[in-house]
C-alpha cells in the first residue's frame, strides 16, 4: 500500500468515525430536543456523505450499509409524538464500525463480533482529531524528557555539593559559581516549560469518551426498562493518553452501575415523588495535578442493608457506612440476584478500583439514601512523570505520590488502643504504621525512634506512617517493575534519582489497606 493511499485512508477513517459518532449522538438526543426533524435531517446528510466517501474509497459494503441507514431514517415516524425507535439504526452504526475496521485491517473478523460502545483504540484516534503525530513518537519524546529530568536533578545535586568545595576567599571562583547558578536556574525554568508542553502533547480531551457513554446509557436503560438521561460537562478536560483506555473502562462500569443499580424503576421513583426520568451527571475537571471525574445519579442510593446481608453470608463483620461502601470495590460482591449481560457478578467495580490503583489513582464513593450516589474517579495528569514526597526509613529511601500525602509532621509518639497502634491527628485517631516493619527492613528499633510522621489518604481511608527523615519533594520519572520480580504489594514502581540511585515508589492504596494493618500488629509504639 503506497504512502499516498495510506494517508488518504487515515483521513477517511478519522472522518468516518467522527461522522458515525455525530449520527449516534443525534439519534440518542431525539427525545430531548425541540426539533427532532432537523436532527434526523442532519443525520441523513452525515450518512449520505459517508456513503459517497465509502464509494470513493472503493468500500462497496460500507457504501451499501450507509445507504441502508439512510433509508431507515426516511422511514422513522415523528408524527405520533412518541420518541422514535432508533435501535435498528444504532445496530446499523455498530455494523458499519465493525466493517470499517475490517476494511482498514484487511481481516475477516465475523460480523457478529462484539463491539463495546467504549473502545479504547477508537477513542484514542477520535480524541487525537487531525493531529498526525503517532503516539509512539510522543512516547519516545516523553522517555527522552524523563532522561533529561534525571540529569537535571543530578546536575543540581552535583552543583550544590561542588560549590561547598570552593574557597570562600576566591572571589573570581565565587563569581563564576554565581554565574553558573544563574544559568542552571534558567535551564531548570526552560526544562519545566518543555516538560509541560511535551506532556500536553500526550493529553487528549475526555469529550471523545463522553460521546460513547450516551450509547451505554441508552442501551442499558432500554434493557432495564428505565428512562435515564446523561448530562455531561467538562469534556474539554485533558487526560494522558496512556490513561485513556483505563478511563474508558472505568467510566463504562460506573455509568452501567448507575443505570442498573442506582436509578430506581419507574414505580419506585413515582412513589418517592421523583421525576420519571432518572439523571446521571458526569463531570470532569483538573484539581491539584489530578483529573477528577464524577459520576453522580439521582437514584435510591447504595443499599447498605443488602451489602450487610452479603457480608453476613460471607461471615464478615462491617460496622461503619464507609466499611459497607468499601465492599462495592471487592471482587464477587454484588446485590443483584442474577447475572446477565451487563452485571450481577460483582466484578465491574472491583476491576475499576484495581486498575485505577495500579495507575496511581483512586476511586471514592459517597451515597445518601433516597437521594443518589456519587463516584469520584481521581487519576494523575501524567503516568510517566509525577511529583512525589521522598523520605527515608532504615537507611532506605522511598517516594510516594504527593497527591496521596495529606501532611508530614514531626512524630510526637503514638498510643495503644484496643491492641492496635494509633496516632492522634486533628481530633482523629488514625492507625499507625511503621514503614520499616511494613517493608521488612526493621532494624531493631521501634516506631518511637522515628522522627517524622506522614499522613496518607487513599480510597477515603487515612493512615499515619512513621519514617526517619523527610528528604524533599521532586518530580520523578515512574518506571514500572518487571512482573517477574517478587515485590511487596506496597511497592508500585521505581524511579532513578539524580545521583543514579534507584528507589522504590510506594503504593498509597496498599499502605492504607486493612490487610497491611493486620500484618504488623506487633508494631512497637511508645504510649
Amino acid at each position: 500500500m503506497d504512502s499516498a493511499f495510506q494517508e488518504l485512508l487515515q483521513d477517511f477513517l478519522l472522518e468516518a468515525r467522527e461522522r458515525l459518532d455525530t449520527v449516534e449522538g443525534l439519534l440518542l438526543s431525539l427525545g430531548e430536543i425541540d426539533d427532532p426533524a432537523a436532527a434526523l435531517e442532519q443525520a441523513r446528510r452525515e450518512l449520505h456523505t459517508l456513503k459517497g466517501n465509502s464509494g470513493m474509497m472503493g468500500f462497496a459494503e460500507l457504501q451499501s450499509l450507509a445507504h441502508e441507514m439512510e433509508d431507515r431514517i426516511e422511514e422513522l415516524d415523528l408524527q405520533t409524538g412518541d420518541q422514535p425507535r432508533v435501535e435498528g439504526l444504532l445496530r446499523g452504526l455498530d455494523r458499519f464500525r465493525r466493517q470499517l475496521r475490517r476494511e482498514v485491517a484487511g481481516d475477516e473478523a465475523p460480523d457478529a463480533a462484539p463491539t463495546p460502545a467504549l473502545e479504547a483504540e477508537a477513542s484514542q484516534e477520535l480524541a487525537l482529531g487531525s493531529v498526525r503525530v503517532p503516539f509512539a513518537e510522543l512516547d519516545g519524546l516523553v522517555e527522552m524528557l524523563a532522561e533529561v529530568l534525571m540529569y537535571r536533578t543530578r546536575l543540581t545535586d552535583a552543583t550544590a555539593s561542588t560549590r561547598r568545595l570552593v574557597p570562600g576567599e576566591d572571589k573570581a571562583a565565587a563569581e563564576a559559581w554565581d554565574e553558573l547558578e544563574v544559568v542552571r536556574m534558567h535551564l531548570e525554568q526552560t526544562l519545566d516549560s518543555v516538560q509541560d508542553r511535551v506532556l500536553k502533547l500526550r493529553m487528549v480531551p475526555l469529550q471523545s469518551l463522553f460521546r460513547h457513554l450516551n450509547r451505554i446509557v441508552h442501551d442499558e436503560s432500554t434493557r432495564e426498562n428505565k428512562r435515564v438521561r446523561l448530562q455531561a460537562t467538562g469534556g474539554e478536560t485533558p487526560l494522558d493518553k496512556a490513561l485513556l483506555e483505563l478511563a474508558s473502562e472505568a467510566l463504562g462500569h460506573l455509568v452501567r452501575n448507575a443505570v442498573i443499580h442506582g436509578i430506581e424503576p419507574l414505580e419506585r421513583r413515582q412513589e418517592a415523588g421523583k421525576s420519571e426520568e432518572g439523571t446521571i451527571q458526569l463531570s470532569a475537571f483538573v484539581h491539584a495535578q489530578e483529573v477528577h471525574i464524577q459520576v453522580e445519579d439521582d437514584g435510591g442510593g447504595i443499599d447498605r442493608e443488602a451489602l450487610r446481608r452479603v457480608a453476613e453470608r460471607l461471615g464478615r463483620t462491617v460496622e461503619t457506612d464507609q466499611e459497607v461502601e468499601a465492599m462495592l470495590f471487592e471482587a464477587g460482591i454484588s446485590t443483584k440476584a442474577g447475572a446477565d449481560l451487563s452485571s450481577g457478578r460483582g466484578i465491574g467495580l472491583s476491576a475499576v478500583a484495581e486498575a485505577v490503583r495500579r495507575q496511581g489513582g483512586r476511586v471514592e464513593v459517597s451515597s445518601s439514601p433516597g437521594q443518589g450516589t456519587r463516584f469520584l474517579l481521581r487519576l494523575p495528569l501524567s503516568v510517566s512523570i509525577t511529583r512525589a514526597l521522598l523520605f527515608r526509613a532504615d537507611q532506605e529511601e522511598y517516594a510516594v505520590p504527593l497527591g496521596a500525602v495529606v501532611e508530614s509532621l514531626r512524630f510526637s509518639g503514638g498510643e495503644t488502643l484496643h491492641g492496635g497502634k494509633v496516632y492522634r491527628w486533628r481530633d482523629q485517631v488514625l492507625p499507625l504504621l511503621d514503614l520499616g516493619q511494613v517493608l521488612g527492613t526493621h532494624n531493631g528499633h521501634g516506631s518511637s525512634d522515628r522522627r517524622f510522621a506522614v499522613v496518607l489518604e487513599a480510597l477515603g481511608t487515612y493512615r499515619v506512617v512513621t519514617v526517619d527523615e523527610i528528604t524533599g519533594i521532586r518530580d520523578i520519572v515512574v518506571k514500572a517493575l518487571d512482573p517477574i520480580l517478587a515485590t511487596p504489594l506496597e511497592i508500585a514502581g521505581s524511579t532513578i534519582l539524580g545521583d543514579g540511585r534507584v528507589i522504590m515508589i510506594l503504593d498509597p492504596a496498599a499502605l492504607v489497606a486493612p490487610e497491611t494493618l493486620g500484618d504488623i500488629v506487633g508494631n512497637e509504639v511508645a504510649p
